[in-house]
């Protein structure tokens, strides 16, 4: 997946914005990076880079928890199968309760000791330039998050109708992500999909 650096973008505000940042307000800045990164995070649940097709999950009392070791955790959960999908045509899939303790299998009498989940995973990162910050940016939220920190500052400024137009573009760039990850026919695919009589025959 292609990335851009966080000093790339910590030049691309700083060039916006019209200033160089004393060392007193990086902390700030990158406090609305961070913002800006989990609201594009929040945008859509579809996003390639955490999207987790059909991962084989243990399931203990009917429950897959969000976390598991070696594997990603979960955000959110957006479909779970009896087999791997998108291999066979009749795949079975269980009908799911998300609780704080993970997916509760709708199963009846079976008792899975595994299952296949398809899910978000969670955003982790902390973009930044120092210690266990991450210093690579996905280069689909980049402009976004350049041109959403820049009217976050506009607004700490005073700059409210110079914000608000900063903000719409922002939103605009954002957008333009989407209806090209909507393009992408994933979302179609993994998303959940009517209930009909033929589907619903392969549901538990």
């Amino acid at each position: 997946m292609q990335t851009k650096t966080y000093a790339e973008l910590f030049a691309l505000i700083q060039a916006l914005c019209g200033v160089v940042f004393a060392s007193i307000e990086t902390p700030r800045i990158k406090a609305l990076i961070n913002r800006r990164a989990l609201r594009a995070y929040r945008s859509s649940n579809y996003w390639t880079r955490f999207l987790k097709i059909g991962e084989e999950r243990v399931v203990t009392s009917s429950v897959i928890p969000y976390s598991e070791s070696g594997l990603s955790s979960i955000d959110t959960f957006l479909r779970v199968y009896k087999q791997a999908p998108y291999i066979s045509t009749s795949v079975q899939e269980y009908d799911i309760m998300v609780t704080s303790s993970g997916a509760t299998l709708v199963c009846g009498d079976l008792n899975p000791t595994e299952a296949f989940v398809t899910y978000k995973a969670q955003l982790v990162d902390t973009y930044g330039d120092i210690g266990a910050e991450v210093s690579t940016i996905p280069s689909e939220w980049y402009q976004y998050m350049a041109h959403g920190t820049y009217s976050d500052y506009l607004r700490a400024e005073g700059q409210q109708e110079k914000s608000a137009l900063a903000d719409q573009e922002a939103d605009m760039l954002l957008q333009e992500e989407l209806i090209r990850l909507d393009e992408n026919h994933t979302s179609g695919l993994v998303s959940s999909r009517i209930f009909t009589n033929a589907n619903m025959q392969m549901r538990y």
